[in-house]
């Protein structure tokens, strides 16, 4: 059921050694493609890297867990990203409109990593500049959000949320735990 896949789809941000293949993340970018896209501008490109050094570099460039003081190290750093771009200037669609299918098109393809055994954890905080030099990404593109992919070696939970309280936290076992309102918290009217 779809709401099992969704529960299961978390931010992972430790991965074991396990790498990916380049077709593994054709079939990962595959559910992005097939998903919505407002005004079906379709206006995002994808750039896959699976390439260990690469990904190494990369991984110096993301800020983890803004919420908790915990960061994943080198050793249990993603095994791939997919970095979501876009042309500039935007010329089919606007910046919110972007975002949101970015969103969409991230959910899709964290379902279909957790599909074939692989999470993921989604990621706005890192240096674009940076990034863009180390994948060499052509000038007229720029990124936005990178999907950071693995394996996962983090257990992650959903608990209820105490007191309104959304901050998520990591306990030594590497559990990390994901405060979630009820539904009543969240429906404001049902007529």
């Amino acid at each position: 059921m779809i709401l099992k896949a969704l529960e299961n789809v978390r931010s992972h941000r430790s991965f074991t050694d396990k790498s990916l293949t380049k077709t593994e993340l054709s079939k990962i970018v595959e559910g992005a493609r097939l998903g919505a896209s407002a005004k079906n501008s379709q206006s995002i490109r994808f750039f896959c890297v699976s390439d260990k050094k690469l990904c190494d570099e990369i991984f110096e460039q993301i800020k983890w867990a803004a919420a908790v003081s915990w960061n994943p190290v080198l050793e249990e750093s993603p095994r791939a990203y997919v970095i979501l771009c876009a042309c500039e200037p935007l010329t089919q669609t606007s910046d919110p409109l972007l975002h949101f299918d970015m969103g969409i098109a991230s959910q899709n393809m964290l379902l279909c990593a957790g599909e074939i055994g692989y999470g993921g954890c989604i990621v706005g905080s890192f240096n674009k500049k940076e990034v863009e030099k180390i994948i060499g990404l052509q000038e007229k593109y720029k990124s936005y959000f990178i999907l950071a992919l693995g394996e996962p070696k983090d257990k992650v939970k959903i608990v209820a949320a105490e007191n309104k309280d959304t901050r998520y936290y990591r306990d030594t076992l590497n559990n990390h735990f994901v405060p979630k309102l009820s539904l009543n918290e969240l429906i404001i009217g049902n007529k």
